[in-house]
Parts: structure tokens; sequence; C-alpha cells
């Protein structure tokens, strides 16, 4: 298990965010990171992937400090254009039990090869969203950007060679009025591993 991130420089020194988060051990997702990032804190300059710097730029841009947050009405997919592609929105449950996606990017869509439009990750209820279920619940009940890495085997490869891709995976929190979290922006961005090196 990977200790560090290599597409961020997000610290895991705050005990109290960490408690927060899921146990990596509890999950199949090889070479699973997490850390946590109070919303005031996020910083362009922790990331490395464009898309990521593009989406906490809009989020500083338009962050309050009376919510600790922005509003998810503000939210317009044409603000972050690099990014729309990687963009996954979600609307989480009023318990935070589930979420329904609202927005599956068309890079997602190439990569998982199937779009998740209106589906919840409980009719779906795979492996995958069993895994990241815990990331979305953790951002949504606490108000608070998370951050992973995974790796996850390549499979629409034609030359059948194993290759890896590390998923960097961006969750920002949007809150209402009453500084309750009514969507996850996900930005998910894939980096293939170089042959040999996983």
């Amino acid at each position: 298990m990977r200790d560090e991130f290599i597409y961020a420089s997000i610290s895991a020194d705050d005990s109290n965010l960490q408690r927060l988060l899921p146990d990596t051990r509890n999950y199949t997702l090889r070479n699973y990171a997490i850390s946590a990032v109070r919303n005031a804190d996020l910083d362009i300059n922790q990331f490395i992937h464009p898309q990521h710097r593009c989406l906490v730029d809009w989020f500083r841009s338009k962050y309050r400090t009376d919510i600790d947050g922005v509003i998810y009405k503000l939210f317009d997919p044409l603000d972050v254009k690099p990014a729309l592609g990687t963009i996954v929105v979600l609307e989480p449950t009023d318990d935070y039990a589930d979420y329904r996606y609202r927005l599956y990017g068309s890079r997602v869509v190439d990569t998982y090869g199937a779009d998740l439009t209106g589906r919840t990750g409980g009719d779906l209820n795979t492996e995958s969203t069993r895994n990241v279920r815990p990331q979305y619940q953790a951002s949504a009940r606490n108000n608070i950007t998370v951050y992973t890495e995974h790796d996850r085997e390549r499979t629409r490869e034609l030359d059948k060679i194993t290759r890896w891709d590390r998923w960097s995976r961006l969750i920002l929190p949007l809150v209402n009025e009453e500084n309750r979290v009514k969507r996850l922006i996900v930005s998910m961005v894939a980096t293939e591993i170089p042959f040999n090196s996983a």
C-alpha cells in the first residue's frame, strides 16, 4: 500500500480529518490512498492534473467562508471547460447513504464503457460503486474535500498486455445556504502507468 500521492501533494497529517475517511484496507482498490483537506485550505498548488487545478480554481473563486463552501446552484459546467470530460456530478440522498449520477463525463464514459447519468450507486451495486461510495459519503457527510488515488487495470487494450491506469479522484462538496451538502463534483483523471513500473 502506498502512503503518498504522486499526482497531488495533500498532507495526511491532520488526524481529525483522517478519522473521517474510510480505511483503505477495507476495499479492493489496488494501491488505494485517500486524504482530505478542509474546503478553506484547498490550494490549486496541491494538484498536478490541469482538470483538478481548474476545478480548485473555480471552487476558490466561489467559496464563501460563512457556509464553508460553494452554493451548489452556482455550478455551471461551462465555467470549468478544461475539466468537463472528467466530471461526474452526484446528488446525494438526504441521509448520504446513496447518490444519483446527474452528469457523467465523456472521458469517464469512454473508460467505463457506459453512461451512468440518472442511475444510482445502489442500482448498480458493483464492486466499483461499493469501493467509491465511502469516499463520497465522507465528503458529503463532513463537507470536506476528498482526494483519492488507486490503480485500475486497463481492460480495453488490443495487445492484451496487462497495463494499469492510476486514477486520481478529486471530490468537491457543494452546499445549500444551510451548509448542507447537496452535490458532489468529482473529477476522475486516469493516467497510464508506464509499462513495468507498477
